[in-house]
């Protein structure tokens, strides 16, 4: 499969597509995500959070529709991940919606940070903030015929760490700490470069405080 083609039958014959000729082979990844606090205090919350995110090692841009943040995974992850831990106010509902992708065939190979290393920026500055959170996601591995079988390993793995996978309607459902969660959405991601997925989608949402009783 070249960058140009995700397999299916439109990208391989239409070459009058926008996204025609594009593509990478740069590693990488991407989030796009929008923040609803369920308050009249949101502007302060959303932009807050944006603010005290470290976000040196990502590309990054917001406009009125959502937040994208570009770059190796692990840095992608970790500036989502604390974006989200930086926002909670105890009490307050709260929703992350959005998507990480890689290999996409109309990507391109500019906006993006590749040549940072170490550790993540955010790491220590939210590890010590701890709350429960619930999680919907579908995860989209494109291109390969046995899409199934990597799906059927992201759900054991929610279970091997405690997440009590729930299979609902056109999802899974997970729960656990805000930093499991996480680090599961960006594990998921990492299993599917490991398991040589050239293009793949996993999107989610996360939420907290709901007031919804189960």
């Amino acid at each position: 499969m070249d960058n140009n083609s995700c397999g299916c039958n439109v990208c391989s014959t239409r070459e009058d597509l926008p996204w025609e000729g594009r593509g990478t082979d740069l590693p990488i990844a991407g989030c796009r995500f929008t923040l609803y606090p369920m308050t009249d205090r949101y502007v302060d919350i959303i932009l807050g959070s944006l603010e005290k995110t470290d976000t040196s090692y990502v590309w990054s841009e917001t406009d009125a529709l959502s937040t994208v943040y570009r770059g190796k995974l692990p840095y992608v992850a970790d500036a989502v991940k604390a974006l989200f831990v930086n926002a909670y106010r105890s009490g307050v509902h709260m929703a992350l919606e959005g998507q990480f992708s890689k290999g996409c065939p109309g990507d391109i190979a500019g906006d993006s940070l590749l040549e940072k290393d170490g550790e993540a920026p955010n790491a220590k500055s939210a590890e010590g903030i701890h709350f429960p959170v619930k999680c919907k996601l579908a995860l989209y591995p494109m291109g390969v015929g046995n899409y199934i079988d990597d799906i059927a390993k992201v759900w054991y793995m929610a279970q091997d760490r405690g997440l009590e996978p729930t299979t609902i309607h056109y999802a899974t459902r997970i729960s656990g700490d805000v930093h499991d969660v996480f680090d599961y959405l960006r594990d998921v991601c990492a299993l599917m470069d490991e398991s040589a997925v050239s293009h793949y989608i996993l999107h989610f949402t996360v939420n907290c405080n709901s007031p919804t009783k189960e």
